[in-house]
């Protein structure tokens, strides 16, 4: 593939990236996350990051035909690195808040079932309330599934 040819298809993978993760933090930003729809921007972005990380390499290995470079190609490569570039930090402040929501929302569900343990129900016979039973550990199963990707 000549280097002109090469810078263009950069080009091309570079902006749609950008389009990918630009999408992605749309969907981080709304307040209802619609989880399939991210699920499917996720593939891509992987999928256009390995098109992107291979095109690069290749081009690096070529250096040599980087001299031959139409200017006007190559300023249009700067411009949507830039752009990815962009796209990439905002979508990571996305990630991270969204990360940061899903903790806080996991550690309130874990305080509210450790506040709910071992707190007595009901009455006795007499009307008193019940002593409060021990704290349960070993053997108790919470249904709680954490997304730890970022």
């Amino acid at each position: 593939m000549k280097s002109n040819d090469r810078l263009d298809a950069l080009k091309l993978l570079t902006e749609k990236l950008a389009d990918c993760l630009e999408r992605e933090t749309a969907l981080l930003g709304q307040h209802q996350h619609r989880t399939p729809a991210l699920a499917e921007l996720q593939r891509e972005k992987s999928r256009l990051s390995l098109a992107y990380e291979t095109e690069m390499k290749q081009l690096k290995e070529s250096q040599a035909a980087l001299g031959r470079i139409e200017p006007a190609r190559l300023a249009a490569l700067s411009e949507a690195a830039g752009r990815l570039q962009l796209a990439c930090a905002r979508n990571e402040r996305a990630l991270r808040a969204a990360k940061a929501v899903n903790e806080r929302v996991l550690t309130a569900m874990v305080d509210a079932i450790e506040n709910g343990r071992g707190k007595p129900v009901g009455y006795t016979g007499r009307g008193a309330r019940p002593p409060a039973a021990p704290p349960r550990r070993a053997g108790m199963v919470s249904a709680i599934t954490i997304d730890q990707r970022l």
